[in-house]
């Protein structure tokens, strides 16, 4: 994108130097031009005195006005001309214009578009952080579960003794206890889904 707007730029350059050399050359014609009228003027002038004077400059009269219209209708082509090329510089400037702003257009829609991807990433990571966090945090409270069971059931087995309730059990009330962790374990992963669905920031 920036090679094709630095293209542009260096076309939009020559078009504009180009612009410039085709108004001084028509500033050139159209003086040229008056000189020409000023000269058919002159000449008419002249032939009209010398017509007075000698019947025979008839001819050359004619001849050297044939001339001048010649000429002055080459200047005014010549000036037509220029006139259209003057047209088609303009013309390809307007193009060389709109080009360069779809570039930019393009260049802006690309670096909304790179701030949304970031913008998507940072929520990504923080995500991934609060994910991260929660397993942490799961991890923690399993690994705590596991070791009161460890020593619930040491209890149980040495003493007969069940923490829970404070009564003297038998060693088969380990039943009893398994419901109670799994009941702890539940309540875990109830708070292990609060973790997961907090909302990010």
């Amino acid at each position: 994108m920036k090679l094709e707007k630095n293209l542009a730029n260096q076309r939009e350059s020559e078009l504009e130097k180009e612009l410039k050399k085709l108004k001084e050359h028509i500033t050139e014609l159209r003086a040229n031009l008056m000189d020409k009228e000023t000269e058919v003027q002159n000449i008419s002038e002249e032939n009209r005195m010398l017509k007075l004077q000698i019947s025979k400059s008839e001819t050359n009269k004619s001849i050297v006005i044939s001339e001048v219209v010649t000429e002055v209708e080459a200047a005014r082509a010549a000036e037509r001309e220029a006139l259209r090329r003057v047209e088609v510089v303009m013309e390809e400037a307007e193009k060389s214009n709109k080009r360069a702003a779809r570039v930019a257009e393009q260049l802006e829609a690309a670096q909304a578009a790179n701030a949304e991807m970031e913008t998507e990433l940072r929520r990504l990571k923080v995500q991934s952080d609060q994910w991260r966090k929660a397993a942490e945090a799961a991890a923690a409270m399993l690994s705590a579960g596991n070791n009161g069971k460890v020593m619930e059931r040491t209890g149980s087995l040495d003493s007969n003794y069940d923490p829970v309730t404070g009564k003297i059990s038998s060693p088969y009330s380990e039943d009893i206890d398994d419901d109670l962790l799994k009941k702890k374990n539940g309540n875990m992963l109830k708070k292990i889904g609060v973790l997961w669905k907090k909302p990010q920031k």
